[in-house]
């Protein structure tokens, strides 16, 4: 009998860099109890010190001129000495003509913080009881923004890993409530026809199905020959290793593409990467060969038959950020269309980057990015009907049509969009 084995042993196992952090008193700074609390005048100050670094000097939104000016308490709003005109801590911002109560705000922006996968819309409204849905919506959407035009921007180098996973387009919404076995009558009939099929008519029959599926907009895995649907998307993702023992990729970029294919990786690899000063490190995938030409040295492991070669290669810490996209979208926000993917994606890389700081820290990381990319270029105007045109690929924005109801159309209205989360 082994010790493990043997009545009354307990066997204790290691924890992990990232347990030690979860479970320690860094883990916690600030709550929405003490938020609650603060004066609408803190709450100023506060995004004054996340805007601007200083509660007392800061540039004025009009005209640039950086000093000390007039604070009018009343309003809880500032006087340009130069120009004359009066601004807010949100002037400017993505947040820039809010009606929402700075207390609401940063309580909401602490619980989505929160979130290790996620933080749904309508948990948010729940919780802080905002009169409708899309006051939430565009609320994290506009934080998912910031997060867009100021942290998924840069280049990176070192060792970089780089690996693509497969997101949308799973049909989730009419397989819901069916058993995962059942098949209608319709299928069972079907899949009798093509037991009696030659194998000459299952080949052509394949071919149109392959073709029909094209001309409808499908895409084609270059490495399988597989057809894709035409709302699967695959999330790239490129992850720079920090050295340090324990502590995995410190900077992350994330992409959309429609393929695991040269082109995509080419063009995410020109965006973000140093590629002269770096090392690239991924799985054998075809799309990555000509790519990795280009890097100082291209680190492969063959996921097929080990998670890490005999030299250590890997991409281990891509695979970390696809799980937690994975579980993003499975378990989370549900029914991510490919027209936002690429904005949940970035918030992923958000949370995988700022995984071992606090909420209040996180928080205010994100509202950072929020204040400072100017205003709204995608959600002002939303609830009005002025919806983005387009999807955000590493090859280029892509005209995507909206999904959800026409203007004037009750949002859960039967058979129109996508249910909301």
């Amino acid at each position: 009998m082994s010790a493990a084995e043997a009545p009354g042993t307990r066997v204790r196992r290691a924890s992990s860099e990232a347990t030690k952090f979860h479970m320690s008193s860094r883990a916690v700074d600030r709550s929405v109890e003490e938020y609650a609390s603060w004066s609408d005048k803190k709450c100023v100050k506060h995004l004054a010190m996340v805007r601007w670094g200083s509660a007392q000097t800061m540039p004025c939104p009009h005209c640039n001129t950086c000093t000390r000016h007039y604070f009018y308490e009343a309003d809880l709003r500032w006087k340009c000495k130069h120009c004359g005109s009066k601004f807010s801590v949100t002037s400017q911002t993505v947040f820039a003509s809010r009606k929402m109560p700075y207390r609401k705000l940063l309580a909401a922006l602490h619980l989505w913080a929160c979130g290790a996968a996620g933080q749904p819309a309508l948990e948010l409204r729940r919780m802080l009881q905002f009169k409708s849905y899309n006051t939430a919506f565009t609320l994290v959407s506009k934080l998912r923004e910031g997060l867009i035009r100021g942290f998924n921007t840069g280049l990176i180098s070192g060792v970089v890993e780089m690996d693509g996973a497969h997101a949308s387009g799973r049909r989730a919404r009419e397989k819901r409530g069916r058993p995962q076995n059942y098949r209608s009558p319709e299928e069972v009939q079907e899949s009798e026809k093509q037991a009696l099929l030659t194998t000459a008519a299952r080949q052509k029959k394949r071919r149109e199905e392959k073709a029909a599926a094209l001309a409808a907009g499908g895409t084609v895995d270059p490495a399988t020959g597989q057809v894709f649907p035409e709302t699967r998307r695959l999330v790239f993702t490129l992850r720079r290793r920090s050295g340090a023992k324990g502590q995995g990729a410190v900077i992350t970029r994330v992409g959309v593409g429609l393929a695991e294919s040269p082109d995509v990786v080419e063009a995410l690899a020109a965006t973000y990467v140093a590629i002269p000063e770096s090392v690239l490190a991924t799985d054998t995938g075809t799309a990555f060969s000509k790519l990795g030409k280009r890097f100082q040295l291209h680190l492969q492991v063959n996921h097929s038959e080990t998670l890490s070669g005999p030299d250590g290669q890997h991409n281990n810490n891509a695979e970390s950020f696809s799980a937690r996209q994975d579980r993003s979208e499975k378990g989370v926000y549900l029914n991510i269309e490919p027209k936002y993917l690429h904005d949940y994606a970035v918030e992923t890389a958000f949370r995988e980057d700022n995984r071992r700081k606090a909420p209040g820290a996180q928080a205010d990381l994100a509202l950072h990015h929020a204040l400072t990319v100017g205003e709204s270029h995608f959600w002002r105007g939303y609830t009005h009907g002025k919806h983005r045109s387009y999807e955000m690929l590493a090859t280029g924005n892509r005209n995507y049509p909206a999904s959800g109801p026409p203007k004037g159309v009750p949002q859960m209205s039967v058979g129109v969009g996508r249910l909301p989360r």
